[in-house]
């Protein structure tokens, strides 16, 4: 149990370091900053991977019953989505293409 409690905390630490240097004024999101800061964490030995590890696997285990507030808040946006259907088709037509070709582009590299 003591090790959830620690993987949590470590995980959630991060997580509000980012948002609060978000609103300190760097410009990147403050979920993202926090897994930046928790990546360069892991790879300096800062933290190690056995002090998270089994929190980490547990919410991976369980990520479909997190995005279920979220699946709800898009259904209460039904008519802004219908409005915007386009762009975002458009958007995600567009970023598709461009990870498939940069996964396309890192697989003949690496067969070469």
């Amino acid at each position: 149990m003591i090790d959830y409690a620690r993987g949590f905390a470590v995980i959630v630490a991060f997580g509000l370091l980012g948002t609060l240097l978000h609103r300190l004024g760097i410009p990147i999101p403050g979920g993202v900053l926090g897994l930046l800061l928790f990546f360069l964490a892991l790879t300096t030995g800062l933290v190690k991977l056995r002090w998270v590890e089994r929190a980490a696997a547990l919410l991976l285990r369980n990520m479909v019953l997190l995005f279920v507030p979220l699946t709800v808040g898009l259904m209460e946006m039904g008519q802004v989505l219908h409005r915007q259907a386009l762009a975002i088709i458009a958007s995600l037509l567009v970023s598709w293409l461009a990870v498939l070709a940069e996964s396309r582009e890192a697989v003949t590299e690496a067969a070469q």
